[in-house]
């Protein structure tokens, strides 16, 4: 296998993120192959395995990556609606989340399906490290007075599984949505939330 200097490796992760990302996109995780991949980012199959252990393990890498910038547009967001109460608060954030993943085409394509087949196909320390990652986006509201009553941890696994709700019902009309968000919200935040700020 060859070496690659740091620019390189740069450089080619860099392709193998622009290029899995628009692959999966338009083919779905498992009509992806490494093969493709490899030659898209301009690189040797074997070489591909000096930077991911798998195919799965570049997608949530990029989901990951794409998570992260989401929220990092998430400070302005609480900045300019720190006032709001604490449960209105965090569905707003719902909302203005679920209207920033229109900009994300490959997350809107995350299904049960999918994460049923990332959970089996991908080590359990992967998996660990994206529910930190929630869980430090969660924090982030925390810092605006949001309590959560029953732990960020648990928090955490709640807004996964409403996430694949969200994701399942974005085919439906705008109005629909908002419907079945509010909802859903109303009764999930009653729970997870408390009224007042810390």
């Amino acid at each position: 296998m060859p070496r690659f200097s740091e620019t390189e490796k740069e450089i080619i992760r860099e392709r193998l993120f622009t290029q899995g990302e628009r692959l999966f996109t338009a083919l779905g995780i498992r009509k992806v192959s490494i093969d493709e991949l490899a030659q898209a980012a301009g690189i040797a199959k074997g070489s591909f395995y000096s930077f991911y252990s798998s195919k799965e393990h570049l997608f949530i890498e990029i989901i990951f990556s794409l998570q992260k910038m989401m929220w990092s547009e998430l400070e302005d967001f609480l900045r300019e609606n720190h006032n709001l109460p604490p449960r209105e608060l965090v569905k707003q954030t719902c909302f203005w989340m679920m209207e920033q993943i229109d900009r994300y085409p490959l997350i809107m394509k995350i299904d049960s399906e999918t994460t049923d087949y990332l959970i089996r196909k991908l080590p359990k320390e992967i998996i660990e490290a994206h529910t930190r990652d929630d869980e430090a986006a969660l924090l982030k509201l925390t810092e605006y007075g949001v309590n959560f009553i029953c732990g960020i941890p648990m928090t955490a696994k709640i807004f996964q599984v409403l996430s694949l709700s969200f994701l399942n019902v974005m085919q439906e009309d705008k109005a629909a949505r908002i419907s079945i968000m509010n909802i859903i919200l109303d009764g999930v935040l009653k729970e997870i939330v408390g009224e007042t700020h810390d």
